[in-house]
């Protein structure tokens, strides 16, 4: 006799799994191929790179006037673990490219609820050696590689810069970071629910938790287990539910001693960066985001 509780399980989460790609299809349609103003660059290169279950679409963006060998970003978007690719993203890497002239490589990675926790995190660990290896091929310095995302891929940036620098310091050279989530703890959400958009936020946590089956994705708000690199850090206002812990993350690196800058829009909201085709205060930011993007890249890479 067939097991009840598995086949409405199995039926609950076919239906989660058409509601998120209805999900990715809306935001598909809502942010990709939308900003018809972008620069034109020297070079846009698709191509793959092996992450730890297959190959992960990466895509490289070259502006004019980058120098070669020169420094790069490697770029993990947001969207909570569960939406978002490389099309999303697309309008915020060529406009940062442009104004930090200096290349940036964009790679995805697995979504959940397709690939539990931490698929995720795996895919970021693999994805960046295997970078290691090409940077020369692609016209980047080796030695001069960095570390970003936004939101989820904040997380990512921050938990595989630490993993990496523990095994190898220096491996990644500096950090980018953009309304990072750096907590799936819903603890730290409920302590702080009055601040910002909190409520909001707590909400769309507990969502991502369940897509991506884990309840033990580590905070990365605790004390720093080791010096952070260079570091450039950018939040959002009061509607950006992941500037607090924004700001904690701030403390933690003064504590440390870290050479961080850290930037806040407090007109603008969380996702701003994906939000160049419609806003103005938006191109702005993304345009100061790359300046100091730039800035941050050649300072690491000069001193080596």
């Amino acid at each position: 006799m067939p097991d009840l509780s598995d086949s409405l399980a199995e039926r609950l989460a076919a239906e989660t799994l058409k509601g998120v790609e209805r999900a990715r299809k809306a935001t598909d349609f809502m942010l990709s191929r939308r900003d018809r103003t972008l620069p034109h660059l020297a070079e846009l290169r698709n191509f793959t790179v092996q992450g730890a279950a297959g190959p992960l679409a990466a895509r490289l963006y070259v502006p004019q006037g980058a120098p070669t060998p020169g420094p790069m970003l490697v770029f993990f978007h947001g969207g909570g673990f569960v939406l978002g690719d490389l099309e999303t993203h697309d309008a915020f890497c060529v406009r940062l490219a442009e104004a930090a002239k200096v290349r940036v490589l964009a790679c995805r990675y697995r979504l959940a609820p397709e690939a539990p926790f931490p698929a995720q995190l795996d895919d970021a660990l693999a994805a960046f050696r295997a970078i290691q290896t090409l940077a020369s091929t692609l016209g980047a310095d080796p030695d001069a590689l960095a570390m970003g995302g936004d939101s989820a891929g904040g997380y990512l940036a921050v938990a595989t810069t630490a993993k990496l620098n523990g095994e190898t310091p220096g491996a990644v050279k500096a950090q980018v970071l953009v309304y990072p989530l750096l907590s799936l703890d819903d603890d730290v959400w409920a302590s702080s629910l009055l601040q910002d958009a909190r409520v909001v936020g707590r909400l769309a946590v507990q969502f991502i938790r369940t897509q991506l089956a884990t309840t033990s994705a580590p905070c990365l708000l605790g004390a720093l287990e080791g010096k952070a690199p260079p570091t450039l850090l950018v939040a959002g206002g009061p509607l950006d539910p992941c500037r607090p812990d924004a700001l904690t993350y701030a403390r933690q690196l003064t504590a440390a001693g870290a050479d961080f800058e850290e930037r806040y829009y407090t007109a603008l909201p969380h996702g701003f960066i994906n939000l160049t085709h419609v806003s103005a205060p938006a191109r702005e930011a993304v345009a100061e985001i790359g300046q100091m993007t730039g800035d941050l890249l050649r300072r690491v890479s000069a001193h080596g």
